[in-house]
């Protein structure tokens, strides 16, 4: 292999996954308040299927559980999770 085969070879490497990333794949926003999140995700957003059953069954709406709505309570849990339950901003 020549040295230019080698270099196109890595940069192609190298270049492959950002042609590959999806909107979904951006980084997830900071919300500074409930009220900001909730603007989005009205039932808020939950890290998992696990915490969106149990705030339905503790009365609240289900929250989002998406791969993005995922991103955005990990981004956010610290401040917007008060109660600790794994779901940020549950609405009723």
């Amino acid at each position: 292999m020549t040295s230019t085969f080698r270099g196109a070879i890595a940069a192609l490497a190298l270049a492959a996954p950002l042609l590959t990333m999806t909107p979904a794949d951006a980084a997830a926003p900071k919300f500074p308040s409930c009220d900001a999140l909730t603007a989005k995700w009205p039932n808020g957003v939950a890290k998992g299927p696990v915490a969106a059953a149990k705030a339905v069954r503790d009365g609240y709406s289900r929250p989002a559980t998406t791969k993005l709505a995922v991103q955005v309570y990990w981004v956010n849990n610290a401040n917007l999770d008060r109660d600790k339950d794994g779901t940020a901003c549950e609405n009723g």
